[in-house]
């Protein structure tokens, strides 16, 4: 049996990700909730950074064309990624 076939995309650096340095800026925030700081974040703000993060990672993800991979800043490397399938078609039931 042969490999699946692949697809060769150019990804960037993962420090050069938008989505990256979102997340990382998140997870500060998150540590900022913590019961040592809490008095900075009062709790009920803990929904509306959720929702925040939620909203943000969906935009980042439809703007994101490339594979993020860990090399050096401002490079591409590139990546092999397996080509789906077209989906099955719906059944059709009466």
């Amino acid at each position: 049996m042969s490999d699946p076939a692949t697809v060769e995309y150019f990804g960037i650096s993962l420090f050069s990700s938008r989505t990256f340095w979102f997340n990382a800026v998140n997870l500060f925030v998150l540590a900022l909730s913590l019961n040592e700081v809490i008095a900075i974040i009062p709790p009920r703000y803990l929904g509306l950074q959720l929702a925040v993060v939620t909203v943000g990672n969906m935009w980042l993800r439809s703007i994101t064309v490339r594979p993020a991979v860990l090399i050096a800043p401002g490079t591409t490397a590139a990546v092999l990624v397996p080509k789906l399938d077209p989906p099955d078609p719906p059944a059709i039931t009466d």
